[in-house]
């Protein structure tokens, strides 16, 4: 079986949990079919981190067994003839998806949500109660349930996103493939660690805004209420890219670290991972990491949507800043404690969220793509993409090769 991937970029695992869920996935099908992936944003992202950082991401792909097609998507899809096309988020197959339906009519066009942003905008506009931030919601819904519309099957994350698409598309499958979070030792009851909280995070819009309304919350309203019962406390805040907004919050008790090649030994050396999530969409990487880890979370139930855990048990959730302080307070200061959600989360992760769990979804993924039927482009837009293709071919490389 043949899979074209196309995305914006090439994947930065290192730097965004979706990018990491990407990377594993990949690795996943490329041991199970022929796997091709092009990026159609790759300039903007080689003029971002620079030529040689974004060839060793694409050696990463390359090692895993994944094709590198392109450039662009019309050299991709001429390569060779594909059994599917997955988009990676709805953004890119807003202008691609029927280019992908002409030159490859009977490839199934998947859609991977990652995270169903107007969902996750919608809960922003509640928070704020801007009027700008609930038109921004409003527009993002109607253009993102169009793709998903269009679309073969849509991928989604958790259950709880298959069902806020069923709800708005009853017609429309979805597969659900989790985030993966390969297990790692429990990370040992460091006499270091004692005091210290943990933040991971991107900041880069869109999306980051979640993670910067997080902060400020916490270090606003929750992180004077743990400091006066643990004076000591300190919170290390992981991830990139800088901004204002983060790097105004480091003071006594906030460190501000930004990127990190790796964040093992942050997680190695913290005592408690925090996730105070007022707003947000799909399934928090931060969380599933920290649990990965044997890392005791603090979170809220914006951050456990999509887990199926206990709270109380896997993880410990509150929605005020009061009950928030409260549970990582008592988490700082009673180490059975610590261990006992830290090591609860580590087994939870392993039963649900780890590489073998995430193969049995692929698995499935592969089966269902022959049985799904191909929507067609409608007459009107394949008429008139076969006479643009008739003008390029015949007329417009005339014009495009006279001297300039």
């Amino acid at each position: 079986m043949n899979i074209l991937l196309v995305a914006d970029s090439i994947p930065t695992p290192d730097r965004s949990s979706a990018d990491f869920r990407l990377s594993r996935l990949l690795g996943i099908l490329a041991a199970r079919a022929a796997t091709s992936y092009v990026a159609v944003g790759l300039e903007r992202q080689v003029a971002k981190l620079g030529p040689a950082v974004t060839e060793g991401y694409r050696e990463q792909l390359r090692q895993l067994g994944v094709e590198l097609v392109g450039p662009g998507l019309g050299a991709a899809l001429a390569a060779r003839r594909y059994d599917a096309v997955i988009f990676e988020w709805h953004f890119p197959a807003l202008d691609l998806l029927d280019e992908v339906r002409h030159r490859q009519p009977q490839a199934r066009v998947i859609v991977d949500s990652v995270d169903v942003v107007f969902n996750r905008l919608e809960a922003k506009a509640r928070v704020s109660g801007l009027a700008e931030d609930q038109r921004h919601a409003l527009a993002t819904r109607h253009r993102e349930l169009g793709v998903y519309a269009a679309a073969d099957l849509t991928i989604t994350v958790t259950d709880a996103d298959a069902d806020i698409l069923r709800r708005a598309l009853p017609a429309a499958p979805t597969l659900t493939i989790a985030n993966i979070h390969p297990l790692q030792d429990p990370v040992g009851d460091d006499p270091a660690a004692e005091g210290r909280l943990l933040f991971v995070g991107s900041y880069a819009r869109p999306g980051g805004e979640t993670n910067i309304d997080a902060m400020r919350w916490f270090c606003a309203d929750i992180l004077p209420l743990v400091s006066q019962r643990v004076p000591a406390v300190r919170l290390r805040i992981v991830g990139g890219p800088r901004v204002d907004e983060i790097d105004a919050l480091a003071g006594r008790h906030v460190e501000v670290l930004g990127f990190v090649p790796q964040t093992q030994p942050y997680l190695a050396s913290s005592a408690v991972s925090i996730a105070p999530l007022r707003f947000g969409g799909g399934m928090k990487g931060k969380i599933g990491e920290a649990m990965s880890f044997g890392l005791p979370v603090v979170t809220t139930p914006v951050g456990i949507e999509g887990f199926g855990l206990q709270p109380g048990v896997h993880a410990l959730v509150a929605d005020s800043a009061q009950a928030f302080a409260d549970h990582v307070a008592d988490l700082l200061l009673d180490r059975a404690k610590r261990r006992a959600v830290g090591l609860a989360g580590h087994e939870f992760i392993r039963q649900h969220y780890s590489d073998a769990a995430a193969a049995e979804r692929v698995e499935a993924l592969l089966r269902l793509i022959p049985e799904l039927p191909v929507d067609r482009l409608p007459v009107t837009k394949r008429l008139g993409r076969l006479g643009r293709d008739a003008w390029n071919r015949h007329v417009g490389w005339r014009l495009d090769s006279r001297p300039r």
